[in-house]
């Protein structure tokens, strides 16, 4: 497993560097972070950082790189661990996911296609951990996947870039804290198990989305 988390004086130079460069990309974007302001935390002098990538773009590939491929283990972990791991533990396992969220979020924020290739991602975390579920038998998913997967990738991408907010709201200040991830948890199982609306309600909404002219239309 990766670490991005691993003491910086125990790396080799060049993963110093990308773990400064990840760090401050994620904490106030790639527009503001120079060439130098990562030497210095990386402890290295700034032509090492363009002997080792060339340019800041190329440097920010690395980053989404290794953002990819930490992610991508991750799921292993997931996998592994059972239908409904707890969130602080889950957390407090991998603080290395942390910086690397924190990056991700400000690549959606950025838009343009580093923001679309985020996304793709969140759809195929999403794709992968509710096909998981549905094959043991704890959720089924709606007759147009695709489109619950999209719209399930959108709420944890939202969640992350408005996590600090949504904490506070909840009397926190990080959406890492425990007690706010705990009440998320709780909201959002009850949310999900038990719905909002009434049958009657539900059967409304359904004929103005879906006129019976459309229905026929698709049978």
């Amino acid at each position: 497993m990766l670490n991005v988390s691993s003491n910086p004086a125990d790396l080799l130079p060049q993963a110093r560097i990308r773990l400064a460069a990840l760090e401050l990309f994620g904490q106030q974007g790639f527009d503001q972070t120079t060439i130098r302001q990562i030497a210095t935390r990386a402890g290295v002098s700034p032509g090492l950082v363009i002997h080792h990538f060339g340019s800041k773009n190329d440097l920010r590939q690395a980053c989404d790189d290794y953002a990819y491929r930490l992610f991508a283990e991750e799921r292993v972990y997931l996998k592994g661990s059972g239908p409904m791991p707890t969130l602080e533990r889950f957390m407090a396992d991998h603080p290395d996911l942390q910086p690397v969220l924190a990056y991700l979020v400000q690549c959606l924020r950025g838009g343009g296609e580093g923001a679309e290739r985020v996304y793709r991602l969140f759809c195929s975390l999403s794709d992968e951990m509710l096909t998981e579920a549905e094959q043991q038998g704890l959720l089924s998913l709606p007759e147009d996947r695709q489109a619950a997967i999209a719209v399930f990738a959108a709420w944890a991408a939202g969640l992350q870039m408005l996590g600090d907010l949504f904490a506070r709201q909840l009397g926190g200040q990080h959406i890492s804290d425990p007690d706010v991830m705990r009440r998320y948890a709780v909201v959002t199982t009850e949310l999900l198990s038990r719905g909002l609306l009434s049958a009657s309600f539900t059967d409304m909404l359904r004929s103005v989305i879906e006129p019976s002219d459309h229905k026929e239309s698709n049978t």
